[in-house]
């Protein structure tokens, strides 16, 4: 038989030891990288961002290229948000991502949405929000409307564009004005050709001052076979837009668009034919052009 002095115990491993060890150390190791050593983001780029962030840089692109006009600088800060898109596209999208999200009600939403637009309308891009904001109350970026004498002396030549009908009031009168803002000249914001059945052989005509609002009042020049010209004025469809006007062109001519102050080379368009597919078939009509011109600070 053998014996021994020493006789070896066994416990059971403690688990609420072991629990409360695993809760210290998961508390203190929170304490720490929260508070103590916190993780900071650094060098961040706007492309990396998540989509309601990057939404938010393209809005304070456009805010800030509401004030300071640098169209390059804001440009190459788009393109840092989405290098491998068209970047007026984009600022068109998130346009019309906060019109479907009802961001339009107050004054700080519809100055965005006008600064967003105002951004990519004259670079050529379009989108489900062009034109659909309401007229906010007067806000800073808004210049005031010019206050127009009386009693004119001048009536408007003869237009192509027709005066929204109905009857004239005893003593209104229309003034338009004959010389350019004083903000600065005109240059080609934009050219571009469109075929639609609906509006054939049309020059839509908008003319923008240098924060991208519609000037009213502007005398726009056609041109065509050498001699023959027309002058018609923006602001007379206020329900299309406040620099909109329009020219009817004939088929087969070419016609030559200026305004005063033009700085830039006059665009030439040409009436030619082209087809568009309506109702699964294909329809032949004359070429339309949209042209665009905004005004350039001095």
């Amino acid at each position: 038989m053998t014996s021994s002095k020493h006789v070896r115990t066994s416990r059971g491993i403690s688990w609420w030891a072991l629990a409360l060890g695993l809760a210290l150390g998961l508390a203190a190791g929170l304490v720490y990288t929260w508070e103590i050593d916190p993780v900071i983001e650094r060098n961040t780029a706007p492309w990396q961002l998540s989509a309601a962030a990057r939404e938010d840089y393209v809005v304070a692109v456009a805010l800030s290229y509401a004030q300071n006009q640098d169209i390059l600088l804001a440009a190459d800060r788009l393109r840092a948000v989405s290098p491998n898109r068209n970047i007026w596209e984009v600022v068109a999208e998130v346009a019309c991502n906060r019109v479907k999200q009802g961001k339009t009600v107050t004054n700080s939403d519809i100055r965005v949405i006008r600064a967003l637009e105002q951004l990519y309308r004259p670079q050529g891009g379009s989108g489900c929000a062009d034109g659909l904001y309401p007229t906010p109350e007067p806000i800073t970026i808004v210049p005031p409307t010019p206050t127009f004498p009386p009693t004119p002396t001048l009536t408007p030549p003869p237009s192509k564009t027709p005066t929204v009908p109905g009857p004239t009031p005893a003593g209104a009168v229309v003034v338009v004005p004959t010389s350019t803002p004083a903000s600065g000249t005109f240059a080609l914001a934009r050219l571009q050709s469109f075929c639609d059945p609906e509006r054939p052989g049309i020059i839509e005509v908008r003319v923008y001052d240098v924060r991208g609002n519609g000037v009213p009042g502007i005398p726009v020049t056609v041109t065509w076979s050498g001699n023959e010209a027309d002058t018609f004025f923006t602001g007379l469809k206020p329900e299309r837009e406040a620099g909109y006007a329009d020219f009817s062109m004939e088929a087969g001519r070419s016609y030559t668009v200026t305004i005063p102050g033009l700085v830039s080379n006059a665009p030439t368009v040409e009436a030619d034919s082209c087809q568009a597919s309506v109702d699964d078939g294909v329809v032949t009509t004359v070429t339309s052009y949209y042209v665009n011109f905004q005004a350039r600070s001095n």
